[in-house]
């Protein structure tokens, strides 16, 4: 079980940086294109700030913040996936340290994330949304720990 992770790391890590070359390579910025049947959304979005665009204006803080909040998050990944069992951990682990490094990456080589999933809602405020599969993994890792801990 523990020869997976690293491996379940690099294809989810990969999936999102080539998703994002693709929106940059083939997309204009702010550009969206309906798919799914028009409920989900391909958008390119940079958002040079955290989540809603927070401290957009302060890239040098965004960068150093994320660096000193990843470093943990790969610590704790890494002891974990060497132990015996523990596969919820490990599984929710190995989400979110893919999505850390995902938007770490975007952070450290573009300055910015780019983000690219939007949906269509009838809510105004969540149809303006847009994120990566790197967020995605972040909350799936984060949901699938919290449960775990209640189990």
């Amino acid at each position: 079980m523990r020869r997976w992770m690293p491996g379940m790391f690099a294809v989810l890590l990969g999936a999102d940086e080539v998703m994002k070359q693709y929106v940059e390579d083939y997309m204009e910025p702010g550009e969206e294109r309906r798919i799914a049947g028009g409920k989900l959304l391909l958008r390119r979005i940079h958002n040079p700030g955290f989540a809603l665009g927070t401290l957009e204006d302060q890239p040098k803080i965004v960068r150093n913040v994320s660096v000193a909040a990843a470093v943990p998050v790969f610590a704790w990944w890494l002891s974990l996936i060497w132990r015996k069992g523990h596969w919820i951990e490990k599984t929710g682990s190995t989400l979110a340290a893919a999505g850390a490094a995902g938007n770490l990456l975007d952070r450290l080589l573009r300055g910015k994330v780019v983000d690219y999933i939007g949906f269509r809602t009838r809510s105004s405020f969540f149809s303006k949304l847009t994120a990566n599969l790197a967020d995605l993994y972040l909350a799936a890792g984060s949901l699938l720990m919290a449960v775990r801990k209640i189990l």
